[in-house]
C-alpha cells in the first residue's frame, strides 16, 4: 500500500502545482499580481525508501512587473520596492502593488474594492505631516480669490551698467533706466495687476528703483519712489531688502504687499530674473490631480495653480514571503513578514511613484506553459505508479 500512497501524494502535489499555474495564467493580465510558485518536500520514511511528496510552500515572486502608461493621474505604479497601504471597511490594514485608484463620492482615494489609500495629510499651513497616517482625502472645492500679500524677486543687476544719459526717469523712455522687471499680483477679487520695477543706476553700487502699477492711461507709483538700494563690493545687497507696495484693489481699500528683494545681486553678468513668486491667485475650479514621484498629491485648478493635498505612503517588510493573500491583489502582514516599515516614496527601500501608470502582472506566460507541461507529465507519471500498484495488488489477490 505504500506505493499506492506515494503515488497519491504525487498526484496531489502535481494537482496543486497545476492549480497554482492555472491561477497564474488566469491572472496574467491582473494589475499588480505577483506570480506564485510551488515548493515541494519529500515525506520522511523510516525505511529509507521514501514516503512520497507534499507541498511545503506556495510563495509569491515579488519581482517588478512591467509598467503600462495610462491617462489617469491616480493610476500609480511603484518603481522599486514597497507596497501601497490601504484600509478596508473593517479597519484592517492591507498592502498591494495594484495602483488603480480613484476618488469616491466622499472625496476619499480608493481602489476598485473600496479600500482607502493611506498616506500623510497636510496641516493648516499646507505642509505634509510626516509620521501621521490617515485616509487620503481630496478637497475638490473651488479655489477662492486671494489677494497678494507677499512677493519675492531674485534677480541680478549688471555691475557693468553705466548711469543712464537721461537724467530724469520716464517709464516710457528706455534710455532713462537700465533694467526692468514685472510681477503679476492679484487684488481681493483675484483681478491680476502688473507691477513693474525700473532700475536706474545712479553711481557705483547704487541704484534707484521705481515701482509702478501698470494702470491706464498713466501708471501709478506704488512705493515711496524711488526706492534706493545699495550693494557691497561683493555684489550682495545691503539691508533687509523689504519694500512695501500699495496696489489698487477691487474695493476702495488698497492692497499692501510685502516685496522681498533680498535675493537681488550685482555681478558682472547680464541683468536677468532668476525667480519671482507671489502668494495671491484668481478664482479657480478643480480640474484634476497630479502625483509626483515622491508621492505628493496636488490638486490642479483652472487658474493654473496647484494645491498640496497629501502624500502617498509606502510600506516595506523584512520578509515579503511572510505576507498572506487577502484577495483583490492584496496581502496582510503576519508575524512571519514582520511589521511594516512605513515611509514616503523614494526613502529607504521604497521605490518611487509613476503617475498615469500601472504595474502589470509579472506572470511569464511562456514559463507558465512550460511548467504546465511538466506538471501534467508528473501527474500522468504518478497515475501510472498508482495503476502499477493496483495491478500488483490484483496479482497478489489472485494468487490467494
Amino acid at each position: 500500500m505504500s506505493t499506492l500512497n506515494i503515488g497519491i501524494s504525487g498526484l496531489n502535489a502535481a494537482s496543486s502545482e497545476l492549480n497554482v499555474i492555472s491561477n497564474n495564467i488566469a491572472n496574467s493580465s491582473t494589475t499588480g499580481y505577483k506570480a506564485k510558485g510551488v515548493q515541494f518536500a519529500d515525506v520522511y520514511s523510516a525505511t529509507g525508501q521514501g514516503g512520497g511528496v507534499y507541498v511545503s510552500a506556495v510563495s509569491a515572486d515579488y519581482a517588478q512587473g512591467a509598467i503600462e502608461y495610462t491617462t489617469s493621474g491616480l493610476d500609480l505604479a511603484i518603481s522599486g520596492g514597497g507596497f501601497f497601504m490601504t484600509e478596508d471597511a473593517n479597519g484592517n490594514a492591507l498592502y498591494t502593488r495594484a495602483g488603480n485608484f480613484k476618488v469616491d463620492k466622499d472625496g476619499m482615494i480608493v481602489n476598485a474594492s473600496g479600500q482607502k489609500l493611506q498616506g500623510y495629510p497636510v496641516d493648516g499651513n499646507n505642509n505634509i505631516v510626516n509620521g501621521t497616517l490617515t485616509d487620503l482625502k481630496i478637497d475638490k472645492s473651488d479655489q477662492p480669490a486671494k489677494a497678494t500679500a507677499n512677493a519675492t524677486l531674485s534677480a541680478n543687476l549688471d555691475s557693468r551698467s553705466k548711469k543712464p544719459n537721461v537724467s530724469t526717469f520716464d517709464h516710457k523712455d528706455p534710455d532713462s533706466y537700465n533694467f526692468t522687471t514685472s510681477t503679476v499680483v492679484y487684488d481681493q477679487q483675484g483681478t491680476p495687476k502688473t507691477v513693474s520695477a525700473y532700475y536706474v543706476k545712479t553711481e557705483n553700487n547704487k541704484w534707484d528703483v521705481h515701482y509702478l502699477e501698470d494702470t491706464q492711461p498713466t501708471p501709478t507709483a506704488v512705493a515711496a519712489n524711488p526706492v534706493k538700494i545699495e550693494f557691497d563690493e561683493s555684489g550682495k545687497l545691503i539691508g533687509d531688502g523689504k519694500v512695501t507696495l500699495s496696489v489698487s484693489g477691487s474695493t476702495l481699500d488698497k492692497i499692501s504687499i510685502s516685496m522681498d528683494i533680498s535675493k537681488l545681486s550685482q555681478f558682472g553678468t547680464d541683468s536677468s530674473v532668476s525667480a519671482s513668486t507671489q502668494d495671491g491667485n484668481m478664482p479657480g475650479s478643480f480640474t484634476g490631480l497630479q502625483v509626483a514621484d515622491d508621492g505628493s498629491i496636488f490638486a490642479t485648478y483652472t487658474n493654473g495653480d496647484t494645491r498640496l493635498q497629501g502624500m502617498v505612503a509606502l510600506a516595506t517588510f523584512p520578509n515579503n514571503n511572510g505576507l498572506v493573500d487577502a484577495g483583490n491583489t492584496s496581502w496582510r502582514a503576519t508575524s512571519e513578514s514582520g511589521a511594516p516599515i512605513v515611509g514616503e516614496p523614494g526613502s529607504g527601500a521604497n521605490g518611487t511613484l509613476q503617475s498615469g501608470a500601472l504595474e502589470l502582472s509579472n506572470v511569464n506566460l511562456t514559463s507558465e506553459l512550460v511548467s504546465m507541461v511538466v506538471a501534467q507529465s508528473n501527474y500522468q507519471a504518478n497515475a501510472k505508479t498508482i495503476s502499477a500498484s493496483n495491478e500488483m495488488t490484483q496479482v497478489l489477490l489472485n494468487t490467494i
